[in-house]
């Protein structure tokens, strides 16, 4: 894992997602850049606690039988390729739990931005 991560770090993310009154612009805006990447792919999750874990699924997915869907989500989101490579290991477990702490991390901060800034 990269030093700056954790799931503990993701848990406080979801935590601080899940508080807020804009969650369900930032469900929607998850959808849209899903969508834009040309996943095919409907959110289920309702509740922030399964959210991360549904994402990582999907980004296991992925990795693993689309990786160019994955590349496609990571730009639309516009994930840093300087954060992507700061994770420290090759584990596609690995890989997909930080992609989606990046991705709902960025996913936040758009919304939060629109909405606060």
């Amino acid at each position: 894992m990269s030093s700056k991560y954790s799931l503990i770090t993701a848990k406080q993310l979801m935590d601080e997602v899940s508080n807020s009154d804009l969650y369900p612009q930032f469900l929607m805006q998850l959808q849209k850049d899903l969508n834009r990447a040309g996943i095919d792919y409907d959110i289920k999750s309702k509740a922030p606690q399964d959210l991360f874990s549904e994402v990582v699924y999907l980004l296991i997915e992925k990795l693993q039988n689309a990786f160019n869907e994955y590349l496609n989500l990571l730009y639309a989101v516009d994930v840093s390729e300087a954060e992507i490579r700061n994770l420290d290991s090759e584990d596609s477990v690995d890989m997909a739990e930080y992609a989606t702490y990046l991705i709902l991390k960025r996913e936040w901060q758009k919304v939060w931005y629109r909405n606060k800034g």
